[in-house]
């Protein structure tokens, strides 16, 4: 009975140690290449021509055709863009795609990274999602 115990002990301490190491795994705001995977909850698959990069005060990427940059303001899990500016090409079939992307970038209040995605919402709608 005394070894049971001491078993069962141990598996819980062993997963919980995983559990701390699983969220400790999780990719960075900044320094990462996260590429769109999804537009308001819907999958989408633009390749590497829709992406955003972070650095401290800063966001670039592109929206499915032209590139963009951007003022960002972080604080805790809040972001919110400003003085945005992209190029102004047009490519057919992806312009839809675009407009969308560019539209809720200017939404955008708060941000979660969760099991390697970044997940960008209003208030409380999700509005874009990235994988690393």
């Amino acid at each position: 009975m005394k070894n049971l115990i001491i078993i069962v002990i141990a598996l819980v301490l062993t997963s919980s140690c995983k559990t701390i190491s699983q969220n400790a795994d999780q990719p960075k705001f900044e320094e990462t290449h996260w590429k769109l995977i999804a537009i308001n909850k819907q999958a989408v698959d633009l390749g590497d021509k829709a992406y955003i990069e972070f650095d401290d005060d800063k966001a670039t990427g592109k929206a499915g055709c032209n590139s963009f940059s951007a003022k960002i303001v972080k604080v805790n899990n809040h972001l919110s863009f400003e003085d945005a500016v992209s190029t102004k090409m047009y490519c057919e079939g992806v312009m839809d795609y675009e407009n969308q992307i560019i539209t809720n970038l200017g939404k955008v209040k708060r941000f979660e990274i969760r099991y390697g995605l970044l997940y960008m919402y209003s208030t409380d709608e999700l509005l874009l999602t990235f994988k690393k």
